[in-house]
Formats: C-alpha cells, structure tokens, sequence
C-alpha cells in the first residue's frame, strides 16, 4: 500500500510492488490475513488484526491463494472495503455491495487477477492473526522469506494451547506449537500483547530449548464507541459478558453466580456476547436450556462495534472470570464506557485493570464484589470514580507497532 493510502498495483509482468514504495524510503510490510477474511464470526484475535490495519498504511494485508499452496495475492476492493471499515466476515459484505454494482463494476470489485503478490519483495512479513490455521506452514514459509532476508515477526497474544493443551482441540494445540517453533527457530520478533503473555512465551521458549526470543510489548486499545445509554424499560440490572464460548473464558463461573442471585430473589438480567468456541457444546446447552434464556439470560453474536459500545454503558457491571487470558480487551472496554468491571484474580486481567477494576478469586467473593454493584449508591461512587480513567487507544497501539517493524530493518 502506498505512503497514501492507495492498494498497491502491479507494472506489468514480473514488477516488483516494492518498488513502488522503497523509493521514497517507506518500510514495506507484509501480513497475512487469510484466517481473519475467512471467518464466519469475530473473535479477539481478529478484532486486534483489523484495528491494527485500518490504522497502518505501510502493512500490505495478504491473502493465500487457495488453489496455490505456497502463494499469495492482495486483496480485492471488496476485501479491502471489509477490512478497513472492520465488517469482517468479509464475503458476505462483499457479496452484498457486489450485487449493487453493474457488470463491469462488480468484476472489478471481486476479481482475484492480477493480484498475485510475491511476499518474499516485503521488508518485513508479520504474522497478526490465527495464522497457525492458514493453508502455508510457518515452517515452509519462514525458511523461505529468510532466503531472501525478509526480517519475520509475530503478534502472540498468549501461549494458552501449550501451557493448557485441555482447554483446545488437539488439532488445534498441535499447529500451535508448530507455528511458534517454526518463529522460535528462525529469530522472529515476538510483539506480546501484555508483560504477563512475554513472560510465559520467554518460559516456553526455555522449556523448547530456543534462546531468548527477541521480544517487545505491544499496548492494545479500547473499543469507544460514543452512545448515549438506552432508557432501561425495566428496573432490572444488567450483567455482562463479552467473550467466546470456550472452557478457559469461565462461563460456568457467571452462570452458576447468576443462578445464586436468581435464587436470593434478584431481579437481574445477564448477556453474554461470543461466538461458538471449541469444546463449548455442554456450556452451550446449558445456557439454551436454562429456564431465563430468552428473556434475563441472552446469548448474542456477530455484534457492531456500537451495539457492542450500547451493551458496555448499559451493564451495571461487566465479568471477566477467565481462568487465563493474555491481556483482557472487555476489561479495558468496559472501563472506557464508565462500566465497573469485575475480573478474576489473574496477573494479565490486573495488568489491564489495573486499580480500577475489582478482582475476585472465590465464588463468594464474586458474589459480595457483584451484589454491591448491585447497589445504587455504590454503582454511582464506581462510575465517579471511573471517570478518571484514560482508556488507551488504537491509534497509539498502530504507532507502538509501527516503531518496532522500522527497528527490525534498522
């Protein structure tokens, strides 16, 4: 992508899209984000990738060409359009202003020629999203780009399928591992999400037998999305979770917890915003089977950034009861809209609340911290009290970013 914005576009047969830029001195960086354009639901990993992007000219986004393994190409103005305005899952968008078009218009917009891109011209390829699911292993692809002295780097949000291999499909831990072996072994640059996310890749990477990885912290943002609260047509709080349906978020946790306050006699109403995750059918079938799913218990996906901001200043209160995270973006987004946050005693979950969050480790400490927000007079000192806080932003995390690709070609 050019120093103004503008997709990059080939000079003819056997043209090189870094000379495009390298010209004027701009760093030319290469991501693959076959794994985010596919996705048929977001998760946190996808919304980190397309914050990034839209906030990042000098990143070329790449797409693997399905039936060329081993190949890639730029994305359509279709793919393009989804990814800047963060509408992923992409096909569907496109699919729909695809149909808008006349003819030739609507082959431009969708039309794959042409688009072929040799990654092995970038000054940096930076894995950013689930890339351990992309059709090119990392140990093919790495030993590839080094050939042509490509600098290689990676986001890592947290190293949970080895350090917790039950909480994943086997499949799933597996290209894991390989995908971060494949970084270890070839000296990529590890931009971690949080101190406590390096601390346990820097274990991993000892326990592997690898040296000491470079490494360096990449601060995330807050979603802030400015909406007024909607008028409540009930006196009933609202609790809220936001976080897919898998074993290490903790559902169970808030779920049993709103089954104890149901049976105090209190009226309060619990959202929780995910999509399916892997061995989430029993935590599943739990919340559709629950006597208040419908009505005080609601599952919600596929939400927009402002009906998901609607949800974050309307919560009396959010819950983050992880039994391990990286980092903890709902704790942050809560804290930006003024919501008070309640969050497991963990070290990544207090790095992103910091003071400002409640933390709680047995169930009825949870239980206490969640009844006083309850209350009225404490849910209005809370959110006083919130009103000081800075949430951090994307734009900085882009920034952060972008400082630490330059040095790597440095």
């Amino acid at each position: 992508m050019n120093a103004d914005g503008r997709p990059l576009t080939p000079q003819g047969p056997g043209s090189h899209y870094r000379s495009l830029v390298m010209g004027s001195g701009d760093l030319l960086i290469g991501a693959e984000v076959t794994n985010t354009l596919a996705a048929e639901q977001f998760n946190g990993l996808h919304r980190v990738a397309l914050e990034l992007l839209r906030r990042s000219p000098a990143i070329e986004p790449l797409r693997s060409l399905a039936d060329a393994p081993g190949q890639f190409r730029r994305l359509t103005p279709g793919e393009r359009l989804a990814v800047q305005r963060g509408l992923v899952p992409g096909r569907a968008l496109a699919t729909r202003l695809a149909r808008r078009l006349p003819g030739e218009a609507r082959r431009r917009f969708s039309d794959t020629f042409n688009l072929a891109a040799d990654v092995a011209e970038v000054d940096v390829f930076l894995d950013m999203e689930a890339a351990w699911l992309n059709p090119w292993s990392r140990r093919d692809l790495l030993p590839h780009l080094r050939r042509f002295a490509v600098e290689t780097a990676a986001i890592v949000h947290d190293v949970a399928p080895i350090t917790h291999p039950e909480w994943f499909e086997p499949a799933s831990s597996f290209r894991f591992e390989k995908f971060l072996r494949a970084h270890l072994e070839h000296g990529s640059h590890f931009f971690c999400i949080s101190q406590h996310t390096r601390r346990q890749l820097l274990n991993v990477a000892a326990e592997f037998g690898y040296p000491q990885p470079a490494t360096s912290l990449l601060p995330m943002g807050a979603l802030k999305t400015s909406v007024e609260s909607s008028e409540p047509t009930t006196e009933r709080s609202m609790l809220l979770m936001v976080g897919t349906l898998e074993p290490r978020k903790n559902h169970d946790l808030v779920l049993g917890l709103f089954d104890r306050l149901d049976s105090e006699g209190v009226d309060v109403e619990l959202q929780l915003v995910g999509s399916r995750g892997w061995k989430s059918s029993d935590l599943i079938s739990r919340i559709t089977n629950h006597r208040h799913y419908g009505e005080r218990l609601r599952w919600r996906s596929g939400l927009s950034d402002d009906a998901l901001a609607a949800l974050y200043t309307d919560a009396a209160a959010v819950l983050v009861p992880s039994l391990d995270e990286g980092f903890g973006l709902p704790v942050i987004e809560a804290l930006a809209h003024g919501t008070p946050v309640v969050a497991s005693d963990h070290p990544a979950l207090r790095e992103a609340g910091g003071t400002y969050a409640n933390y709680a480790g047995s169930a009825d400490r949870w239980h206490s911290l969640v009844t006083n927000l309850l209350d009225p007079a404490e849910q209005n000192a809370v959110r006083n009290r919130l009103s000081r806080y800075e949430p951090p932003s994307w734009d900085h995390s882009a920034e952060v970013l972008r400082a630490g690709l330059v040095k790597l070609v440095d």
